[in-house]
């Protein structure tokens, strides 16, 4: 407990205090009006942020950020539990889950509003209570680590990669009672699909026609197409030939990464402590082994995004912990030791100092207490444009926009126009949407990339109207990019364009 509440004091203070950008952006709005979210949905996570709103501490964006701080902190807390009960004394457990919730990776997570959070401590408590049934063998263990994977599934399905090796080990360590209470397998069977049940929400909310519904998933089909993910399939190559080459290929990127977040030291430990829980634990060893494997093939194979590293982590922080464990046993045990008490406190003093020394390494870089760069984007774009304008974004630059209008209520006479809406509307290109609207309103485009704007060059006269700073790829400004304004190329060149059906 202590572990996870001063890593959740450290979160509290890096917190980003309000409106991100992208996911993050889209995150602290889609609860609060009981809408959809992109694919996969999440609708365990979309639940979880919607309740969170009672709690009346600061804004919606900063209620749906300190949700990410709580989500993260109590996964160093159960990982502070996972290691005391595979035998790691109390001061290394502690100082091993305090370095976790140290890695950048870990406390970049934690301080904006996303669904990787939640993911990360659904595969901790998985664990925790994979080791609980280990020991007591109790039907309730069983029962209650079904509705946690069913819940854990309505949140994201990564955890696909790694709840059937958990799966695995919970059935081989259990087999002979598993196979003597088959009606425990079916409640257990029961509270998964019970779990599952969250995902009627996607369509019960769609139905509702909420001001942010992706895909408009009324009907099973356009729900199996969110659900499942089929967008972003040609994105990576799991099931490929090409899938371990590309794996192999990081690797060198993967080792700098890892170094990067945490120093050489905890991936170096965590690969030892592995090692070593195959050798004296093997059957959890060989469940860690191989959800690390498997999140690092992940990674490799889709756009090595740093938040799909939160279980690898995870499952190194557990190695470390086993590793310092077996050190500090090793030293107290050597011959002709004269005083064992001072080798028993030297590798816990070690590891306390490694822990802070990550804290003071990556506090910096994981701040986001003073970010305002989406205020700053949205009261200069609101301030910018004329009434009834219509400005054509992109996902991460239009999540703020309409947070600012669907929550805070500003500028409700802009048009937002996302590419979602140009596909899902039935639009399919932004050409033909500007067309639509240029008889009616003042039009503007923001692109991230300049060569996006070539079709809108081509068929407009486009001219630079604002710069602004955003994102481009996270939850916080990087870049600066200009707002254009689109004009008809002739004067008197207008023509409405109908909306399709």
């Amino acid at each position: 407990m202590i572990a996870g509440l001063a890593s959740f004091a450290a979160y509290l203070i890096t917190l980003l205090p309000g409106i991100a950008f992208g996911d993050s952006g889209e995150m602290q709005t889609v609860p609060y009006v009981l809408g959809v979210a992109h694919p996969t949905g999440y609708p365990s996570y979309i639940l979880m942020a919607w309740a969170a709103q009672f709690v009346t501490v600061g804004s919606l964006a900063f209620r749906a950020n300190l949700l990410s701080a709580i989500f993260v902190a109590l996964s160093v807390a159960v990982t502070c539990a996972i290691l005391t009960r595979l035998g790691v004394r109390a001061t290394l457990a502690l100082a091993t889950s305090l370095a976790l919730g140290a890695v950048g990776t870990v406390w970049s997570s934690a301080t904006v509003a996303e669904v990787n959070a939640l993911h990360l401590l659904a595969v901790s408590l998985l664990i925790h209570r994979a080791l609980i049934w280990e020991t007591r063998k109790a039907p309730i263990d069983l029962v209650l680590g079904g509705l946690l994977l069913g819940l854990a599934l309505g949140n994201h399905l990564l955890i696909l990669f790694a709840a059937p090796f958990i799966v695995l080990f919970v059935a081989w360590t259990g087999r002979r009672q598993i196979m003597a209470m088959p009606r425990v397998v079916l409640a257990t069977v029961g509270a998964v699909l019970l779990g599952l049940t969250v995902y009627v929400y996607i369509p019960i909310a769609a139905s509702h026609a909420p001001p942010l519904a992706y895909n408009h998933p009324v009907t099973a089909e356009s729900w199996w197409w969110l659900v499942s993910g089929t967008q972003f399939r040609g994105q990576f190559d799991f099931f490929t030939s090409a899938g371990p080459g590309e794996l192999v290929a990081s690797l060198p990127a993967l080792w700098t990464l890892l170094v990067t977040q945490a120093t050489v030291v905890m991936p170096l430990l965590g690969l030892v402590g592995l090692a070593l829980l195959v050798w004296r634990r093997p059957a959890f060893g060989v469940m860690a082994v191989a959800i690390l494997s498997t999140g690092l093939y992940v990674w490799a194979n889709y756009l090595r995004l740093d938040h799909y590293l939160l279980v690898p982590w995870l499952i190194l922080a557990i190695g470390a912990g086993f590793a310092l464990e077996r050190l500090a046993c090793g030293l107290a045990c050597l011959p002709g030791l004269r005083r064992p008490r001072v080798a028993q406190l030297l590798v816990p003093g070690i590891a306390l100092v490694m822990a802070a020394g990550l804290w003071g390494v990556n506090w910096h870089a994981a701040d986001r207490s003073l970010d305002r760069g989406a205020e700053a984007y949205i009261a200069a774009m609101f301030a910018a444009l004329p009434v009834d304008a219509a400005v054509l974004t992109e996902w991460d630059v239009s999540t703020p926009l309409w947070h600012a209008q669907l929550i805070l209520g500003q500028r409700p006479d802009i048009l937002v126009v996302d590419d979602t809406n140009v596909v899902f509307e039935g639009w399919g290109t932004r050409e033909r949407r500007i067309k639509a609207l240029i008889c009616e309103r003042p039009v503007f485009i923001l692109r991230l990339r300049d060569s996006a704007l070539e079709a809108t060059r081509a068929a407009f006269t486009v001219e630079p109207f604002l710069d602004v700073r955003v994102a481009f790829g996270g939850p916080t400004a990087t870049v600066t990019r200009t707002v254009m304004r689109v004009t008809p190329r002739e004067a008197g060149g207008c023509e409405p364009l109908a909306r399709p059906r």
